[in-house]
This record gives structure tokens, sequence and C-alpha cells, in this order.
């Protein structure tokens, strides 16, 4: 393809005369790579075997006695031996001996017990998807935290620091971080922080050192980290995000038990030697804000997926929590819905409750719409529904007595009692009220052999009888 269009360029140009610019225009591309297409071979002849050939065995000699010369320098030398040619030439020559004489060098950096964390994220391609992992590291002693999520928005930068800290019992004075979003909004004419990452920064007591842009050896534990965990995923498959998190959960807890090469301790002994600031009492929520709209079907949209609420509430404004595991919908400060959250694409999550006072507005079509209510939200409630129709129920009263048992229970404990009755094949809904509300569900009592024991007895005493025995 390249040389196609280098032989069209050098047709237009040099046979048809167009300009530079006229060749662009009817190749499609810049100025600037056509330029480059019509001198390309010039430059490989300069490089090459062209104009600088005789004198290669002599700069060969020279970078062998002075490896640190410039391509000026060794410009100014050929001069005096009748070099005709440019600087391009030497430079693009030169430069296979240039490379060879850039080390970069750093200081050692040395860190108090509970001086300093390091934090990054790192992101890994894997058959379900990418994944994002949040790795933190305390400088002094080496003791690593991951966590890996399906996204790496502000929520989960939050909570893998909420994470770390809890399993550490404890916080870092300094943290370091690299140029992410999540931290510095930005640098010019002076730096300027997130404020929602200020606000973690205050509530746990910490504060916060940006890398230098361009300088990943500011943070060279974090990064040698984040190289090793790259090799350990390299070497082993996982189903989902789930896997990952147990697998790496087990890595890392060995890596903290073993003998650190710089330190020659655990970094899990060594952990007890930080000196970390105590955690705060209260709890840190970790979540992200986003305003919202609620349209007139009563669903919100939030990354292509729609989450329900009551429908008294339909074409109100609200606000968006948007947790790593659950999103919360909030409308003048009042919480009017939580769902768990989902990654996928294109979803339609609906509490049935919330349709309650639609369905009573449409009396005709409410029990056929309870019924399309609870299949649609959750595959153990369609299954349960449809053992209990293939051995002769009523699909709609099955839907209805579930739509009532929600009443005043959560959807996630409706959902795992019909897991329960899923995984014993039973299909009866009186076998999930019982489950779920055993204060109403009327059971056989049991009957004892000896009808005798229903009736005992006993004499009752006076407790001041029991002091005698002290």
């Amino acid at each position: 393809m390249e040389e196609t269009l280098q032989s069209q360029a050098r047709q237009l140009y040099e046979v048809e005369k167009l300009s530079l610019t006229q060749t662009s225009e009817v190749l499609g591309v810049s100025r600037k790579k056509v330029t480059r297409l019509i001198r390309q071979d010039d430059l490989k002849r300069n490089t090459g075997d062209g104009i600088i050939k005789p004198y290669e065995r002599l700069i060969c000699e020279w970078y062998k006695e002075r490896p640190f010369l410039q391509a000026i320098q060794v410009l100014q030398r050929l001069r005096e031996y009748g070099y005709k040619g440019g600087y391009t030439a030497v430079k693009r020559y030169t430069r296979q001996f240039r490379g060879r004489t850039k080390k970069e060098a750093y200081h050692e950096l040395e860190f108090l017990p509970g001086e300093e964390a390091q934090v990054d994220w790192m992101q890994w391609r894997l058959p379900f998807g990418i994944v994002y992992g949040f790795v933190y590291i305390l400088s002094y002693s080496r003791y690593v935290y991951i966590k890996f999520y399906p996204r790496s928005s502000m929520e989960f930068f939050l909570d893998g620091h909420v994470g770390a800290f809890t399993e550490i019992q404890g916080v870092a004075q300094r943290h370091r971080y690299d140029n992410l979003k999540s931290v510095v909004v930005k640098r010019k004419p002076e730096i300027q922080y997130n404020a929602r990452f200020l606000d973690i920064s205050r509530h746990y007591g910490f504060s916060i050192l940006a890398c230098t842009p361009g300088r990943p050896n500011e943070k060279g534990r974090v990064e040698r980290v984040i190289r090793d965990i790259e090799n350990f995923i390299r070497s082993m498959d996982f189903a989902d995000i789930a896997a990952v998190n147990r697998k790496a959960t087990d890595w890392r807890t060995s890596r903290n038990q073993r003998i650190h090469r710089s330190t020659g301790k655990p970094p899990a002994e060594m952990l007890k030697e930080e000196r970390l600031r105590a955690l705060p009492q209260i709890a840190y929520k970790a979540y992200r804000h986003e305003p919202g709209a609620i349209g007139k079907t009563g669903f919100v949209t939030v990354e292509t997926n729609r989450y329900s609420v009551p429908s008294s509430y339909c074409g109100e404004s609200c606000d968006l929590l948007l947790y790593p595991e659950r999103i919360e919908i909030v409308v003048n400060k009042e919480k009017i819905a939580v769902h768990q959250r989902s990654f996928s694409k294109k979803e339609k999550i609906e509490h049935p409750l919330h349709r309650k006072k639609l369905l009573n507005r449409t009396p005709h079509y409410k029990q056929q719409r309870i019924y399309q209510l609870m299949k649609n939200m959750d595959k153990s409630i369609e299954q349960f529904i449809k053992r209990g129709e293939t051995e002769g129920r009523d699909g709609l009263c099955m839907a209805y007595e579930l739509f009532n048992l929600l009443r005043g229970s959560a959807k996630e404990t409706l959902i795992s009692a019909v897991k329960e009755a899923n995984s014993m094949n039973i299909s009866k809904t009186s076998y999930i009220q019982g489950l779920m509300r055993p204060s109403e569900h009327k059971a056989n009592p049991v009957q004892p052999q000896d009808a005798g024991l229903l009736n005992i007895t006993y004499e009752w005493r006076n407790l001041n009888d029991y002091d005698t025995l002290i």
C-alpha cells in the first residue's frame, strides 16, 4: 500500500508536474506525507550507500574513542574531510551509535514507615472483556493490595482506596499518583486536583503528590508490581472478573508472605512496623454523582442500561449515585430506587413494585402485566413460574403471589428464596412465603408420640431461693 502510494505521488509530482499541494489533494493525504513519499528514496540513499558511505569507517572510529559525540559534532568533523552532504543524513546514520550512550540513572528512594503509598491503574484484555486493576503498595513495607474492576471511573478508584485502607487498617501520610484525571484535572498554569478526590483525602487525612509528567521512575515501586501482575495474569485463565479477583487475592497474599528481595523481610511482617494514620470512625461512601432524567415510562438510562423508578416520578429530574455494585436514584434528597448495577449493554432492570400505581389504573391488564414484570425481574423467577405451569399451576396466580411477597421485602431476598426453591425443584409459592415470612407461614405442627409432653407443668420457685447457693 505504501509503495503504491509512493509511486502515484512521484508520478503526479515528477511526470505530471503537479505541486505538492495539488498532489496531496489528488491522493487525499497531507502535504507533509506527500513530501516524505517523494523524497523517501533520496533519504535512503543519503543514509545508506549514498553520500555518507565513504565516511562510515571514520565515523565508527570516532564513536569508539568518544561515544558521547553529537550528530552536529560529527558533521563538523566530516566537513574537514570534504563531506558535501547535509545534517539530516549524518543524524540518521549516527543514531545507531548515539542511542547506546543514552543511559538513565536515578537516585535510590528510601521511605520511612508510614510515609508514603504509591497508587496506579493497570488494564488487561481478557476473553470476556477488559479489566482494570487498582494497585496500591506501601513504599516502606512493600505491602500490596490489588482489586480488579469492570471500569476505571471515579467510584471504582475511590472504592479501591477504601478497600486498601480497610485491609491495612490505616492510611499512609502521603500518596503518590500518576497524572490520572481522577486525581489531577490540569497542571498549568498551576496544578488543580479533582474536587471529588480531594474529598476522600480530607476524610482520611492524607496528602497528594502527583508525579512529574513523563517520569514513571518517581513511582517505581508500583510500576514494578504492575509488571509482576501482568506476568501473573498472562500465565492464568479466567472465566470472569470474580475469578480474576479470587486468583489475584491468592497471588498477592502469597507475595506479601514471601521475603522481599530489598528488605529481607515479608511485607506482611513489615506492615506491623508501618506508622499509619488511624482510620476515621465514619465510613467513606465511594460513589460518583451524576445528574439524570426520568423518562415518561419510568426509567433512567445509565451507560445504555435502563433502571426503573416508581411511576409517580415520571418526567422528574434526579440525582444518580453510582456505586461500584449498585445505583441509587434520588429525587429532592429522597432515595426513590436502588438497583444492582449492570455492566452489560442495553439491559432493562425493572422492579415490579415500581409499577404498582400504574397497574391500579389499568385493572384489566393488571395480572398480565404483573406476570410479565415478575418473569423479567430475574431468570430464577422465570424458571420457578415455568416449572409451576408445567405442573398444572396458574402462572398468573403464581406471579401475583410473588408480587405480593415483594411488599415489605427486598428484591434480593425474594430472588434468593426462589433460587433455593429451584435448587430443590419446588414450585409452590407457599414454600417461598415460609422462607421469607416464617411468622406468617402456617406450617404443619409436629406431634410428639407421647401427647402428655404437650401438657408438662412445673412448680414456680422464688428467685430468692437461689441466693443461698452463692
